[in-house]
């Protein structure tokens, strides 16, 4: 009953994910806000929000004209790729976190701060790579202009500046939709989860130690506060998130404590937009502090429609087997699915080189695809955001199953490699799944390698021959050919709706989810 329960729920699940797994990342988020942006202008017309259509009209001009303009005249000075859509988004966040004005000149807080987040996206960096949230510094380093003129001219502007008029009844159902769009697409609901519940906890001690708990306080909390504005919309920003699920549960519980604590009253008014920004800071100590832009030794065909692109390795690099980079590759004429791509590294730790390895259609596929086809020894790409907990365990005793989709190989190419240079082994099958033969990458470099490593190719649209397998994986299968199959601890890899159905597989056999690790998978985009 359990279990119906749970296959039912993850299946609802997957529907969003599958919504937005054709689409970039950032064009999510912009689409996302852009629709908000628009939703908000109709329920000015309809008098449903306290601000006039006018207003938010000419704030809407002033976020979107200083944001992308500056960000055009900085990316020609730095001689860079000028991001848009990430000033659209920076643009548009702080949009949402002031009163607009209809008067022109009255916006100038407003302009101030996304003048000030998009200089910081080039200033405030290390190794070309940003540190804090771009909106929420933004809003930070207003407030601190403005209380260092009161304390030095002895004047008494107001630093009360920021009143995150999103939060409010009538946004709160878009918010909620279109945000939980976003967590859907870059899978990122530890951090999310964790805000969200240590930031309702210690709002509702607060609520109690002030006085103020009642049965509405929980509704305020996510009605009337920027609760989940903050949570989806700026806390899941990839750049400034740690890599991996421990510390990113950290990250989010931090920010939740700081965003809800009134400790800091007497002496530091905590806004949401600071309490993010520490965050961040905290978040920089686990991060890759710098962006990779490597070059092209050499690439070569590794199965049917399949490339591997071989990169030079800085020699400060570090990442674990089974850990994953955004890879971004500038180029003209972007389609939706935009610049950015995460691909887990094939190769080992212990190599010399970084290894990627994906399809590549021979006609049509994305604009990134088609550049990827045609990049020439030497020229480069640019890596960043190492992330992923899709990690061999700790004890080498224990008993490991891989169940591989098409690609999906990559993390146990670059974990089977460590196996083999670090002498980390464990006793492996892996049940490699493809339409034919020929799509197997990686397969004789698996059976040549020196491990305790059965590999059993299963081929759903093509006559094989034995030991092959003929089909899909299935229990009948698993206990013919891997008899202890329930010993073993599962990682599953490979397209959103492979691993999903053997995972439904494993849980149904009655395999506890403890024993089951599944790649973070972005989606197709």
């Amino acid at each position: 009953m359990f279990y119906t329960l749970e296959r039912r729920f993850a299946k609802l699940l997957h529907i969003p994910e599958r919504l937005v797994d054709g689409v970039g990342m950032y064009r999510v988020a912009t689409l996302s806000l852009v629709a908000l942006s628009v939703l908000s202008l109709g329920a000015s017309l309809l008098n449903w929000l306290a601000y006039s259509l006018q207003a938010l009209l000419t704030a809407l001009t002033i976020a979107l004209g200083i944001g992308l303009g500056l960000n055009i005249i900085l990316a020609k000075l730095w001689r860079i790729t000028a991001n848009h859509e990430s000033a659209i988004i920076t643009s548009l966040i702080l949009f949402f976190m002031m009163i607009p004005s209809a008067v022109f000149a009255s916006n100038w807080q407003l302009a101030a701060a996304v003048a000030l987040g998009i200089l910081s996206k080039y200033l405030l960096v290390y190794r070309k790579q940003h540190i804090v949230n771009p909106a929420a510094v933004g809003a930070v380093l207003v407030v601190v202009i403005i209380g260092s003129i009161n304390l030095v001219g002895g004047t008494s502007y107001n630093t009360d500046i920021f009143s995150w008029w999103v939060a409010n009844p009538t946004l709160f159902w878009p918010v909620l939709i279109l945000g939980l769009l976003i967590v859907f697409k870059i899978r990122k609901w530890t951090p999310v989860l964790a805000f969200i519940g240590v930031g309702l906890t210690v709002f509702l001690i607060e609520e109690f130690r002030l006085g103020f708990l009642s049965i509405d306080s929980i509704s305020l909390y996510f009605v009337s506060f920027p609760t989940l504005f903050l949570a989806f919309f700026m806390l899941t920003e990839p750049f400034t998130m740690p890599p991996t699920k421990h510390s990113q549960a950290v990250y989010g519980g931090l920010v939740g404590v700081l965003s809800s604590t009134t400790v800091f009253a007497p002496f530091l008014a905590m806004t949401p937009e600071l309490a993010l920004v520490l965050g961040n800071l905290f978040a920089y100590c686990f991060r890759m502090r710098q962006k990779l832009y490597l070059k092209l030794i050499a690439h070569r065909e590794i199965a049917t429609d399949t490339r591997e692109y071989v990169f030079e390795k800085p020699d400060t690099f570090r990442f674990l087997p089974g850990q994953y980079l955004e890879w971004m590759l500038p180029h003209k004429g972007a389609d939706s699915r935009g610049l950015r791509r995460y691909f887990t590294i094939a190769s080992s730790p212990t190599e010399s080189v970084l290894r990627l390895a994906l399809k590549i259609m021979p006609e049509g596929g994305s604009t990134y695809k088609q550049k990827l086809a045609t990049l020439d020894q030497g020229e480069p790409i640019i890596a960043s955001q190492l992330s992923g907990d899709f990690l061999l365990p700790k004890d080498t005793t224990t008993k490991l199953g891989f169940i591989a989709g098409g690609i999906g190989v990559t993390p146990f190419s670059s974990q089977l490699r460590h196996m083999v240079d670090s002498g980390q082994v464990f006793d492996t099958v892996l049940y490699y799944c493809a339409n034919t033969v020929g799509e197997l990458a990686y397969k004789t470099d698996f059976q040549q390698m020196d491990l305790p490593l059965q590999v059993i190719p299963v081929i759903a649209k093509e006559s094989v021959t034995a030991p092959d397998e003929a089909g899909f994986v299935t229990v009948d299968m698993l206990d013919r050919r891997t008899p202890d199959w329930r010993e073993r601890t599962w990682y599953l890899s490979g397209p959103p709706g492979m691993v999903n159905a053997y995972q439904a597989l494993l849980r149904q056999a009655g395999l506890p989810r403890r024993q089951i690790e599944t790649d973070f998978f972005p989606g197709l985009a």
